[in-house]
């Protein structure tokens, strides 16, 4: 018998969501004042200064270490680059294709089951199966289907043919999972494809480098997306509630039973087609653009924390043991992606 059990208890699961999402933002905020906060904002990279209390850091290069102004070059170029990549909005199809190959190969080894449980109008939102080592059983992915509205005034086709055009279509997304948080919900806004809060802080210790855009939980969604037969059910439900209003506005909720159903359902067939979507775009995974010739040039100090040390020393921070606790939250943060 399959194990639905990580998908819990769906009343009080659109609470869970907004409970994630408040204490992140909670958590943004606080971060963004502290006296000696480390977030890069986008002013800061556009214009190339910051406070001189700030004490910054980047992994650009591959190494933990401050931040120079070449960096700053880097990173305004790094966000032209994304930004023009970005243009034209971003369907489910190139979610997968843009995607990181670890992020790829974990969103198949790991996330078996992504289930869309709620929608109101167009923004429906998923609930999948957490990773082995994750704090928590499980996350909710949030879609916005930027077609929604245009296709539920349509009557051509009818519902499922209009599901169908849906999911091929421009979309937004966000997730709760802290890949996301840390590394793509930056990549999403400046791309105009977040569906959640947006991010300013440059990710110049976890993405410097701006690659990829979704996490597995993302991707396993976006497959479903592609050619699962759950997205396609719940879309149809969804466009045959919204045709029916006069204004096309609609909400459609999943019953448990039918919730456990698809899970059981996708668990039972994860290696199956839903699934290749995710897997032709790890075996033709192309390799991440070149880093800029600044980015390469940067020196890299042979000891980066002894570089840090001295830095905010000469900034004029003189307790040793806040200076050895940036430099431990220096090492969580370059640790806890690998």
């Amino acid at each position: 018998m399959v194990d639905t059990s990580w998908l819990g208890k769906l009343k009080g699961s659109a609470g869970e969501a907004k409970g994630r999402l408040a204490d992140d933002a909670a958590q943004r905020s606080a971060a963004a004042k502290e006296k000696h906060s480390i977030i890069l904002n986008q002013n800061e990279v556009l214009t190339g200064n910051w406070d001189a209390h700030k004490v910054l850091f980047t992994t650009l290069g591959g190494k933990l270490r401050t931040i120079t102004s070449d960096d700053l070059t880097a990173f305004r170029r790094n966000i032209q680059t994304a930004q023009a990549n970005f243009t034209k909005g971003i369907t489910a199809k190139q979610v997968i294709e843009l995607s990181l190959h670890a992020d790829r190969m974990a969103s198949t080894e790991e996330i078996h089951m992504a289930v869309p449980v709620s929608a109101t109008n167009g923004t429906v939102r998923y609930i999948t199966n957490s990773g082995p080592n994750s704090k928590v059983t499980r996350h909710h992915v949030t879609v916005q289907f930027l077609n929604y509205m245009a296709e539920a005034s349509s009557g051509a086709g009818g519902a499922r043919k209009s599901a169908q055009r849906l999911r091929l279509a421009p979309l937004k997304f966000d997730c709760d999972c802290e890949r996301h948080r840390y590394w793509f919900r930056y990549i999403t806004t400046i791309g105009g494809f977040n569906a959640g809060r947006a991010e300013t802080g440059y990710p110049k210790i976890r993405n410097p480098n701006l690659y990829g855009v979704g996490c597995k939980h993302v991707l396993r969604v976006m497959a479903d997306i592609r050619s699962g037969g759950a997205t396609l059910a719940f879309l149809t439900r969804l466009l045959k509630k919204g045709k029916a209003a006069d204004n096309a506005k609609a909400a459609v909720r999943q019953a448990q039973s039918e919730a456990e159903k698809v899970a059981a359902n996708q668990e039972k067939r994860k290696s199956a087609k839903e699934l290749n979507a995710i897997r032709k775009a790890v075996n033709n995974a192309t390799k991440p653009k070149n880093l800029s010739a600044r980015s390469r040039q940067v020196k890299r100090s042979p000891d980066p924390e002894e570089a840090i040390r001295v830095n905010m020393r000469a900034m004029g921070i003189k307790d040793e043991r806040q200076i050895e606790s940036m430099i431990q939250l220096m090492r969580t943060q370059a640790q806890a992606d690998k």
